[in-house]
């Protein structure tokens, strides 16, 4: 539906009238807990999706732009009963920035996001793809890193877990406070303001719901895992995803494919017997990453899990599901260009483990810092700092850099397909 001067004056009000959605977010003041937030997700070569909320307006007027200023899209959204909407914005060019700005009642901005659309999947150009986790709005953990992040200027950001942090004190149990902590991080100006230049992909790990959770929580706790559930896909919606499946994978250009795992809904209980029948990501996602691994034409493929393969401390991660770990293992000999990363542990860490597959640990951006444990061979790098990692792909090489709080990268490994190839 293209959107009229009459549709822009019925949102922005008389006092907002005579503004333009091309001004960017220089919002008006407004009523003390009245909040409006905006984020772009799940880009691709052709398409991303713009979720919206508002615990005030009831309709968004939404602008869609190319890098030539040409007008892609001009529409008006009604919200729902919760005051939140999803934008499926489609047919685009592969390659190509775009810039997204949203007008809400009362004259409120949001944006202008820019978001950048992938590379087709025979395009050989260099990539920059970006990771971390552990994103909490709280005053004790800020730091510069968000603006280093946005800096960086990567193409997509991969969220690997804990954003939002529910559990903090007292902890969210119905669908009402789990929403409340989604939109208190999603609103914060320096995450706002981070999350405005780039397009994200996220999962799930376990504080979006309860730390540490696993099946035994879900039986446990089963109206608070729904309503837990619920919100997340409220608030991170995934084009095209049906029933409880959120793991997926996307091409990013002739040398990268992403496989962005699901650790959590279908795992056994930690403290279950570290046997064939004890499970990580259940048989039908692990029989599908496999598959998908193996298929890949990508030079290289990015496995993204939230928790680690080794080393963690606590019981909450691969370490104590050995079994299926090692048996993913196996199946990945022999396939090139197969990198791990992870999050969870709050520090940076490079890995080598059993095939010399590699994995690289990441976080927090904003969190409490972990406290690592002993060292063990497979260690190459650790650092306790906020941090994320930098992934810059270009033809044959693949490089990871660890970039901390002040934007200087503190770790740096170069790798090819072949230095990433399980034996």
């Amino acid at each position: 539906m293209k959107l009229s001067r009459r549709d822009v004056l019925r949102l922005a009000g008389a006092g907002a009238a005579g503004l333009a959605l091309g001004c960017g977010d220089n919002e008006p003041s407004r009523p003390p807990g009245v909040h409006h937030a905006s984020l772009v997700l799940e880009p691709d070569t052709t398409a991303f999706s713009v979720a919206v909320w508002s615990s005030l307006s009831r309709s968004v007027a939404v602008s869609v732009r190319d890098s030539s200023n040409g007008e892609v899209l001009a529409t008006m959204v009604d919200l729902d009963a919760a005051g939140r909407a999803v934008i499926d914005v489609t047919d685009l060019v592969p390659s190509t920035t775009y810039t997204v700005e949203l007008l809400a009642s009362g004259g409120t901005r949001l944006g202008p996001h820019t978001v950048r659309t992938a590379p087709s999947p025979d395009d050989p150009r260099p990539v920059r793809l970006a990771v971390s986790a552990d994103l909490d709005p709280s005053p004790e953990f800020v730091s510069d890193l968000l603006e280093q992040l946005a800096a960086a200027a990567p193409e997509v950001y991969v969220s690997i877990g804990d954003f939002p942090y529910t559990d903090n004190g007292p902890p969210a149990m119905t669908v009402p406070e789990y929403r409340a902590r989604h939109a208190e991080l999603r609103t914060s100006p320096p995450v706002r303001a981070c999350f405005d230049t780039m397009g994200v992909r996220a999962i799930y790990d376990d504080h979006e719901f309860r730390n540490d959770w696993d099946a035994m929580w879900v039986a446990a706790e089963p109206d608070r895992y729904a309503a837990a559930m619920q919100v997340w896909d409220e608030f991170f919606p995934v084009r095209g995803a049906t029933g409880e499946i959120r793991y997926r994978s996307w091409r990013w250009g002739a040398n990268v494919e992403c496989f962005l795992l699901d650790t959590r809904r279908f795992r056994s209980a930690d403290a279950a017997p570290d046997d064939a029948n004890k499970t990580m990501l259940g048989e039908t996602q692990h029989a599908w990453l496999v598959a998908g691994v193996r298929a890949s034409t990508a030079t290289f493929k990015l496995i993204f899990t939230t928790v680690p393969l080794n080393f963690a401390t606590g019981d909450d991660a691969w370490h104590t599901f050995t079994t299926e770990r090692d048996r993913l293992f196996g199946e990945l000999v022999g396939v090139a260009g197969v990198v791990f990363f992870s999050g969870d542990q709050h520090f940076f860490a490079a890995h080598r483990h059993a095939h010399g597959i590699r994995e690289f640990q990441v976080g927090p951006l904003a969190r409490g810092l972990g406290m690592p444990g002993p060292t063990a061979p497979g260690v190459v790098f650790r650092s306790v700092q906020y941090n994320f990692g930098l992934i810059d792909v270009d033809g044959e090489h693949l490089t990871v850099c660890g970039i901390g709080a002040d934007g200087t990268c503190f770790y740096k490994e170069m790798l090819s397909a072949s230095d990433l190839t399980p034996m």
